[in-house]
């Protein structure tokens, strides 16, 4: 990337630009941080004031169909010793995890919960920890963690702004530029009412979808028919569904029952954080012919099911030159902050395990959004 790139994205991100300038002037000499994240052109805003601190920042993937090789480049290029690249093999991935646990860090910033439970599992005893998903909160269910985990998933700002409003932005000029389809008059099913789900089943109605809402708690059942939305258990919501959508953070949702259920050409994506939402591994069975890029053709008994990403979250495909780097420019700053409170003791007085991230560092990060100009 060279320096006018560099300066866009450091004006598309602001806040994060702001409170890098202040992290960068700390002194982070002999500390390492290590991080598991989708890695955008906005890890560049988060990592960068670590390494110019004197931090050594080691980074893999959390999920390789969101990472962008140039910037895996420019990470590279400053210091940061990253093993990740654009389409990597499952297995690939468990060893860049593998790697990232050989040695022990300070900080952790990790996406899935997988990189806090393998550290915790290999006896390393950081001062914190940083969590950003539903997925991995369920991971870390019933573990015992020996140090002190920072859940910014739970905060409010991640859950009325972003699950609820981002993600759906950035999920439909996603499906539109991997599939060429825009969504008038399409029956979308939606599973999964949290607040992704809310989002993108109300920018789907907002672009002409019919859409069609699943989820086993009956109250978000209601909400969804107060948004607009129709709903329907899984199988009959299947039946006719153009869209399928999955939202849940859960692993399996759409299996081996349920993807036999699917109509003859439904259109199958993800926007949770795990890639195991929808059964990649059973349709992997099946023949399958690549169609464009991120879209994939399976056979089924004699229907076609076409796959975005590889079950991996759409609105991060990797390439697609659609996401907004400023939407997630108050969650960067979420995370440099909470690594930066880590490596400077303020979490440690904190017990061990999952604790909401600090209130006051996210009302800051809140007061720099709220003052930013239309």
């Amino acid at each position: 990337m060279d320096a006018a790139e560099l300066e866009w994205i450091a004006w598309t991100t602001p806040i994060t630009t702001a409170f890098g300038e202040a992290v960068a002037a700390s002194d982070f000499s002999g500390r390492t941080v290590a991080c598991r994240q989708h890695i955008t052109a906005d890890t560049i805003c988060i990592v960068a004031p670590l390494v110019e601190a004197g931090a050594r920042v080691r980074l893999a993937p959390c999920n390789p169909d969101s990472t962008d090789d140039r910037s895996v480049a420019h990470l590279a290029s400053i210091g940061v010793e990253v093993r990740a690249r654009a389409g990597m093999s499952a297995g690939e991935l468990d060893e860049s995890l593998t790697w990232l646990v050989s040695e022990p860090a300070d900080a952790l910033c990790d996406m899935g919960g997988d990189l806090i439970a393998a550290a915790a599992a290999a006896g390393h005893r950081p001062a914190g920890a940083l969590e950003a998903t539903t997925t991995g909160l369920h991971r870390l269910e019933g573990l015992q963690i020996p140090f002190p985990v920072l859940d910014w998933n739970g905060i409010a700002l991640k859950e009325l702004i972003h699950n609820r409003h981002h993600v759906g932005v950035e999920t439909w000029p996603a499906f539109t530029a991997i599939t060429g389809l825009a969504l008038y008059g399409r029956e979308v099913v939606v599973v999964g009412f949290g607040p992704v789900g809310q989002g993108v089943a109300a920018r789907a109605r907002d672009l002409g979808a019919v859409v069609t809402v699943v989820d086993l708690d009956p109250v978000r059942l209601v909400q969804a028919q107060h948004a607009g939305c129709r709903v329907a258990d899984i199988a009959d919501a299947l039946r006719s569904a153009n869209v399928v959508v999955t939202a849940t953070g859960f692993d399996g949702v759409l299996g081996e029952e349920q993807l036999l259920q699917v109509a003859d050409g439904a259109i199958l994506l993800n926007v949770g954080h795990s890639d195991r939402e929808i059964g990649v591994d059973w349709l992997n069975r099946h023949p399958s012919t690549p169609v464009r890029r991120h879209l994939e053709r399976f056979e089924l008994d004699g229907r076609r099911v076409y796959l975005l990403n590889r079950g991996s979250l759409v609105n991060l495909a990797a390439g697609l030159g659609i996401s907004a780097p400023q939407l997630f420019d108050p969650f960067a700053a979420i995370m440099l902050l909470g690594l930066d409170a880590i490596l400077t003791g303020q979490t440690a007085d904190l017990p061990n395990g999952v604790q909401l991230y600090p209130g006051a560092l996210e009302a800051r990060v809140a007061r720099a959004l709220a003052s930013q100009p239309a």
